[in-house]
């Protein structure tokens, strides 16, 4: 009878052992896992072949799978536990996954992303356009691939490094907006602050819906509304900074120093208006063309 007893007590140990040791493998995986969030309007998913895919809410996403959305329509992403991404109108991305590395491609539009928890050592999470690579480590913000040889980022809360494709490295604090621009003889970070009163709707509304991120807005907006330091600063080797405002509380002209930036940058953000302009046509045809093999 006691060798009875002893022998269902050890299996008893066994299968409870194998059921927490399951759990906690699903648990794992599941931490991991991509999934469609939601989708709002035409979404639009292809596998890694090209092959269309019907989706349904909080389907798995893998690895090489492609998001693409038409007019007012958004994808949310949740890449795993803590890291999201929301997919702009109009936009198209790519996922890429391998073990614990996780990177999206922006081939055209915009995108806001956000990772509630600091990555662990072994993590790697980057967001890539045509120009340039942006490692994150525990930040929110928005990115928008400009065209073929410019891009946007605007960070909210945390700190980041922009790679641009040439190799040239800038980094990037909240309330900070950062255009690449490739040029022949390399990368150009142009630097600006900007208030929450500039960003764009994607980033606003995002922002909005969650509470911990609307108290970095309120920090910004705090920021924002301090008195601004009106000596330019000194731009590094292909970087240009650019001062909050470049008119004194005087209504004097700022030195000619100032005025030199403020025409560089005016003629740089006309340039990048025009390749903007003419990027919404091209990734407009891109964009039908990469959806041509949809059924809708």
């Amino acid at each position: 009878m006691k060798k009875t007893v002893a022998i269902i007590m050890v299996l008893t140990f066994i299968l409870s052992f194998s059921f927490f040791a399951a759990a906690e493998s699903v648990e794992s995986a599941d931490a991991s896992t991509m999934r469609l969030a939601r989708a709002e309007g035409c979404v639009f998913l292809k596998d890694e072949s090209g092959t269309d895919l019907s989706f349904r809410e909080n389907m798995r996403l893998y690895s090489g799978n492609t998001v693409a959305t038409e007019a007012d329509s958004r994808a949310g992403i949740s890449l795993d536990k803590t890291k999201i991404i929301t997919l702009d109108e109009q936009s198209f991305a790519s996922l890429h996954q391998n073990g614990k590395k996780l990177r999206v491609k922006l081939e055209s539009g915009a995108m806001y992303f956000s990772v509630s928890k600091p990555l662990a050592s072994d993590e790697q999470f980057d967001i890539e356009t045509s120009t340039m690579l942006l490692g994150i480590r525990g930040t929110s913000g928005y990115v928008e691939a400009l065209s073929p040889t410019a891009s946007m980022v605007i960070l909210t809360s945390g700190h980041a490094v922009i790679t641009a494709v040439s190799g040239e490295e800038q980094e990037i604090n909240p309330g900070q907006c950062v255009v690449i621009r490739l040029t022949s003889s390399g990368a150009e970070f142009i630097v600006s602050t900007v208030s929450p009163s500039g960003f764009p709707a994607l980033l606003t509304e995002e922002l909005a819906a969650d509470p911990v991120m609307a108290r970095e807005v309120a920090s910004l907006n705090k920021k924002a509304a301090a008195p601004q330091n009106n000596n330019p600063t000194s731009p590094t080797s292909g970087t240009s900074q650019i001062p909050g405002s470049l008119s004194s509380a005087t209504g004097q002209d700022q030195p000619s120093t100032a005025k030199s930036v403020q025409g560089a940058l005016a003629d740089a953000y006309s340039e990048v208006q025009e390749s903007y302009n003419e990027a919404v046509s091209a990734a407009q045809d891109a964009l039908s063309e990469a959806l041509s093999g949809f059924n809708f």
